[in-house]
């Protein structure tokens, strides 16, 4: 089953507030509009720096549940590699962003609600 970007961001949007993760991107095939039945979920996670590797292992899981698809979730973009990085920036989509990001940052309201 191919997702929409709404339907994954309904999907996620409570798992997110779950783990009091701060923003979610999404990038890849599902945000160019090119998935295919076998394309996995890119997503990049604007974490807590002090959010602990089991929780990240257990909303990872939980996303892949609630899509039903493989994903792939990055928590920081390696600067090391900066075609990546480009890569990223252009394609990314705003999937979820915290009550608190909006508020500390009212100039972005490209939030989706």
């Amino acid at each position: 089953m191919i997702l929409t970007i709404d339907e994954i961001r309904t999907k996620i949007r409570p798992i997110c507030e779950q783990y009091k993760i701060e923003k979610v991107w999404l990038f890849g095939s599902y945000a160019r509009g090119e998935a295919r039945e076998d394309s996995d979920v890119d997503v990049y996670a604007e974490t807590d720096r002090s959010m602990k590797l089991l929780d990240l292992v257990a909303f990872h899981l939980d996303i892949e549940e609630a899509l039903a698809k493989e994903v792939d979730i990055i928590t920081r973009i390696p600067t090391e590699y900066p075609i990546f990085t480009k890569y990223i920036e252009r394609e990314k989509v705003l999937l979820y962003e915290s009550q608190l990001e909006r508020r500390a940052d009212p100039a972005n309201h490209r939030a989706v609600l």
